[in-house]
């Protein structure tokens, strides 16, 4: 969501900032509340075909009347109109990161405001959009850059393409706009069918991708093009306008993050906004000025107040998302209506500062006209500009560095060698022999580290098994010359306990065999949600069960977060328990009909907040920080049921480790229970004595 030229510059389109308005006000509402404007985050791209009509129609201008494009020119202003006002909201943002969230919160915002700085934040979004993993994570309060990163990779490439288009005209002798017509014709065809293909088979990665989304910021370009030669009657161009309007509010109202966006569905809101820049008010002094103004939506899209915002609606872009995600992290909860006026208002008052004191100081900055006989000093101001950005980038990498490297001096402690008598973890709840814990030592993991506490299945790869790519002495661990074999399959939850048996493999001679996926647990039976990036579970867990009979392994131990789990974390539904019982005995049945011996680890209680920050905001002995435990959460397992139904099936419920007396405490023989709604891998490992015995090993 990029600032073009303002179009209000010359006194002309003042309807065009009243758009920018309607874009950043409907996606503020629903940021704000989803729940009232479900659609709100189609104000994007109507962001995105502003641009594209303001600066495609400038560069194409360039080109017709110079034959070129001055490249270092044209990024250069784009360094002076965008850099100032991002660079103010990044540093601003990981400063309050810092004085206001855990440590342990501030490498990934730090790596956020990295990825935001270079320009490549949608691309980091995107692959951390499939992460199972940062599921539970706290949403990056520098986020929305990615449109903001969309924009620049594709201005990065346009006015190549728009320079080509016009050496093609000059050669064949094509008149210049035709020609960069055709051109973006193709642009956007192309990028159109690419983006309607990648959203059906990959919806979460193509939402944040540059190529699924140029086609939007070219249909605007094309739209400034073809203005000229298809202007309706002041008329019919009020209807058109004000049928725009309407496909812009019916989308931020009708759609939702369900659906398969942006692909075709993106059409109705892209098309809208095309409407209105089509069919704004004709130019002063031009034939129809004025006809019919006062029946046309730019009327109402050029008062002052909207067109103001319109002009500060960059800023008000950068500076929204950081105070909403700073207001839920502190509050705890999504504003109320009343709250989200508040906050809607400190953005606004925010934004007003910034494009007074940061945006237009280096916008209005003039290029001095050189004395009579002395050379343009043109290029030399372009070189400052250049060196500005630079320094703009520099600064804020500097500033995320900083905490970054405080909390990577702590993660030195994930590596040192741990008492067991001063850091018995799971055993101090020992049903028979509760172990010692010395009063006084410092909780491990520290905070800061704990979502760097992963199991070995993470560090190597492991966490995404493919039993087709995967060889057959793939992801084991253990005694791998040892006969035994055990492998352990499941989702991540089955990974926590990878750590504890190859521990207990090395000691006893077992190899074990590591077959889990994030995401993905061990039945047959998919969830109800078709826009989960897992749907090819069920097939990939029928490849495992092939593996696993070819393999005979002498035991398997399956395990996997409960239903209520997964609705918590990641939203998804199966159609009834009942279904994902049957899912489980399926896979389970033809192990135990070859002998294999088979058990069932039942889940760990689901913490419903951050224990880590929690820990480090109240201390490890806090009781709000202690996860409340379920007492019907081992009966409610359809791992249980399953392996009830089945028999012959041993059921390891190690519950009596986490909880007493109903409560769950963030911090167990000194060490710090989970790093997410996962175990720490440290505190994991504590548990290879409670599973040798409950396992037989």
């Amino acid at each position: 969501m990029s600032d073009g030229s303002p179009a209000s510059s010359t006194g002309q389109r003042a309807d065009i900032q009243g758009l920018r308005t309607l874009s950043v006000g409907i996606v503020i509402a629903y940021h704000l509340r989803p729940d009232l404007l479900p659609g709100g985050f189609v104000g994007v791209d109507v962001f995105f075909v502003i641009s594209g009509f303001l600066i495609i129609g400038s560069l194409v201008r360039e080109v017709s009347s110079r034959g070129r494009i001055g490249m270092l020119a044209f990024y250069a202003r784009r360094i002076r109109r965008l850099l100032p006002a991002s660079t103010a909201v990044l540093v601003a943002t990981m400063a309050a990161a810092v004085l206001l969230m855990p440590q342990h919160r501030w490498q990934s915002i730090a790596l956020d405001v990295v990825m935001s700085a270079a320009q490549v934040q949608n691309w980091n979004q995107a692959f951390g959009s499939v992460s199972y993993e940062s599921a539970n994570a706290l949403v990056s309060p520098v986020q929305h850059f990615w449109s903001l990163a969309v924009e620049e990779q594709f201005y990065i490439v346009i006015p190549l393409f728009l320079g080509a288009a016009g050496l093609v005209a000059r050669l064949r002798g094509f008149p210049v706009r035709r020609c960069c017509a055709y051109f973006l014709v193709l642009l956007v065809g192309a990028s159109l069918v690419h983006s309607v293909l990648f959203t059906a088979s990959n919806h979460d990665l193509a939402y944040f991708a540059t190529t699924t989304r140029m086609w939007e910021i070219g249909l605007g370009g094309l739209g400034a093009l073809l203005l000229p030669a298809i202007r309706p009657r002041p008329g019919a161009g009020a209807a058109l306008a004000w049928l725009g309007l309407a496909m812009i509010l019916s989308a931020a109202f009708l759609y939702s993050t369900a659906m398969e966006f942006p692909g075709f569905v993106a059409l109705l809101p892209v098309t809208g906004a095309v409407l209105i820049l089509m069919n704004g008010p004709a130019p002063a002094g031009s034939r129809g000025h004025g006809h019919g103004l006062r029946f046309h939506p730019a009327t109402y899209l050029s008062v002052a107040p909207v067109k103001y915002l319109g002009d500060i609606s960059y800023s008000l872009y950068l500076w929204h998302w950081p105070v909403i995600v700073f207001y839920v992290y502190l509050a705890g909860r999504t504003p109320s209506v009343a709250t989200a006026a508040l906050l809607a208002g400190v953005s606004v008052l925010l934004a007003a500062l910034s494009y007074r004191f940061v945006e237009q100081p280096f916008r209005q900055a003039k290029r001095a006209k050189p004395p009579a006989g002395r050379r343009s000093r043109t290029r030399p101001r372009t070189l400052r500009d250049y060196a500005l950005g630079a320094s703009m980038v520099a600064v804020t990498c500097l500033t995320a560095m900083v905490p970054w490297s405080v909390v990577e001096a702590k993660s030195a402690s994930l590596n040192y060698e741990i008492s067991d008598a001063d850091y018995p973890g799971a055993l101090a709840f020992d049903p028979s022999r509760p172990a010692h814990v010395p009063p006084g030592k410092a909780v491990l993991p520290d905070p800061a580290v704990a979502t760097k506490d992963v199991p070995l299945t993470n560090k190597d790869g492991c966490n995404v098994y493919d039993p087709v790519k995967s060889p057959d002495n793939g992801c084991t661990y253990g005694d791998l010359g040892a006969q035994r074999t055990l492998a352990i399959i499941g989702d991540s939850h089955a990974s926590q306990y990878v750590d504890p048996l190859a521990s207990l493999g090395v000691r006893n001679g077992w190899k074990v065999r590591a077959m889990v996926r994030n995401g993905c647990p061990f039945t047959a039976a998919p969830p109800a949600s078709k826009d989960t990036v897992f749907s090819n579970c069920p097939d990939q867990n029928r490849a495992s069960l092939r593996k696993l009979l070819r393999l005979k392994p002498d035991m398997v131990v399956v395990a996997g977060m409960t239903p209520a789990g997964y609705k918590s974390a990641l939203g998804w539904e199966w159609k009834s328990d009942r279904e994902l019982v049957s899912g489980y005995t399926k896979m389970l049945k033809p192990l135990t009909e070859a002998g294999i011996e088979v058990a069932v680890i039942l889940d760990t209680p689901f913490p419903a907040f951050s224990v880590p920050d929690c820990v480090e905001r109240s201390g490890p002995s806090a009781p709000n920080c202690s996860v409340a435990d379920d007492p019907d959460r081992g009966q409610e397992d359809p791992l249980r049921a399953a392996a009830q139904e089945m028999g012959g099936v041993a059921v390891v419920d190690l519950g009596n480790y986490f909880c007493r007396n109903g409560s769950c405490p963030p911090v167990i023989g000194n060490m710090l229970v989970y790093r997410d709604n996962h175990l720490t891998a440290t505190f994991a490992r504590t548990l290879s004595g409670p599973l040798k015995r409950a396992l037989r090993l």
